[in-house]
């Protein structure tokens, strides 16, 4: 089969695609991952087959219109923000999205490419999978929406889900009309996610079964499967993350705490900074620190301080003693899956409802970003290693090493495309 990957934002939006696209390679497809054009390289070192869409998402975080964003700590602000950015530029993107569909016959799209992908594929007559990276947004009398957990009894549950639903379509409406008019396709007058929900196409949610079980209530065709992630034995998959410095300093002292925030845009440097210091002075904590996307200006100088870009997860993790980051599904698996306990500072989207989780499954501490500040995080980074939570995580991690969620995701898309007309 010919098969496209779709996937638009940071790191964490592309590289669990490039999990999926290698488990598929295995099995003979030929796979092309879409991703921002600034992933080319990233995509390319895995021997897959890269099309650029259109835009750069880390030029965009970096510009002073969205530090500026950023710095105002409002998750509805940077939502319209990452709107407003797409509108501007969705002539070419979209007609890079159009040449990239014509290339496959069948697609694997997420949430931020759903509007266009689906819109296409609806032209084109191609099949979609879909795939995400978060708690649930199908509705379930079993748990409300991860942000609507003030109660929880079977009524208000399904309710959460359509107030989300509804607020999404009130943000693409206008865009995803104007498309469809433009490709000569009918409007659509229900939302964007009824329209989709009744054509009963695949949903795979690649999270832990074992941090949020399956409903019961679902259809069939909604799936988790466990996270995805990259065969072990792909070798020096990120060779550019790790160096001798590193481990020179690894080995030179205790495990250190991990901080980092990865595409995760800071608008704020100047207390993540502060926070670094209070730390660096006031404790013996070694910190291995990674920028991602921000750029830092004036990061303290210490013996206890290794600063880099990046980093591989599943080689320097281990080493590692507590892990500090902003609550992404894809980074939570590889701390979990490596036994480290973990401080969620969530900023938005899905990220406190991880953060949630984690408190309540006792793997770790959330701080809610507006609450940040040092004494709550050397505070947290003790809590952290309390016997009670290190007993969890080792509970959990064995449990994560021993799902396939990247299997069980082949396995379900090869089943639901080979029901399809086109079969290469």
């Amino acid at each position: 089969m010919k098969i496209g990957i779709f996937t638009y934002g940071t790191r964490g939006d592309v590289q669990p695609y490039i999990a999926l696209a290698l488990g598929l390679k295995k099995n003979g497809h030929q796979v092309i991952l879409a991703a921002p054009e600034n992933f080319k390289d990233f995509v390319e070192s895995f021997n897959i087959a890269f099309h650029p869409l259109y835009g750069d998402a880390e030029a965009k975080m970096n510009s002073p219109e969205g530090q500026s964003i950023l710095q105002t700590e409002n998750t509805i602000k940077l939502v319209k923000y990452f709107f407003k950015v797409l509108n501007s530029i969705k002539t070419p993107l979209r007609k890079s999205y159009i040449e990239g569909i014509s290339k496959i016959d069948f697609i694997v799209a997420n949430t931020a490419t759903l509007p266009i992908v689906s819109t296409i594929a609806e032209k084109q007559n191609k099949k979609i999978a879909l795939t995400y990276f978060m708690p649930p947004v199908v509705p379930t009398r079993e748990f409300p929406l991860g942000d609507f957990d003030f109660l929880d009894f079977p009524l208000y549950n399904k309710l959460t889900y359509k107030i989300a639903h509804f607020f999404f379509w009130k943000f693409l409406k206008k865009e995803t009309n104007e498309f469809r008019r433009e490709l000569g396709l009918p409007i659509l007058t229900e939302n964007l996610v009824s329209y989709i929900d009744k054509q009963n196409l695949l949903d795979l949610y690649c999270i832990s079964p074992s941090l949020i079980p399956q409903p019961k209530d679902w259809e069939a065709n909604h799936k988790i499967t466990g996270f995805l992630t990259i065969p072990e034995k792909t070798k020096n998959y990120f060779p550019e993350q790790n160096s001798n410095d590193l481990n020179m300093w690894l080995s030179q002292g205790e495990k250190p705490v991990y901080i980092g925030f990865g595409s995760n845009g800071i608008g704020n440097t100047k207390k993540f900074i502060a926070i670094l210091e209070a730390i660096l002075n006031t404790t013996s904590e070694r910190i291995l620190f990674c920028t991602g996307w921000t750029i830092f200006p004036n990061l303290p100088v210490h013996k206890n301080l290794f600063v880099k870009k990046y980093i591989d997860h599943e080689a320097i993790l281990s080493k590692c003693k507590v892990g500090v980051f902003h609550g992404g599904a894809g980074t939570l698996a590889a701390m979990l899956r490596n036994n480290l306990p973990v401080i969620i500072i969530s900023f938005y989207t899905d990220q406190p409802t991880w953060g949630k989780i984690v408190e309540r499954m006792k793997l770790g501490v959330h701080i809610p970003l507006k609450k940040l500040g040092a004494a709550r995080v050397i505070a947290a980074i003790k809590m952290a290693q309390t016997e009670m939570v290190k007993q969890s995580i080792l509970t959990m991690g064995a449990k994560i090493r021993n799902e396939n969620g990247l299997q069980m995701a082949v396995d379900e898309i090869e089943k639901y495309f080979k029901g399809s007309d086109v079969i290469n």
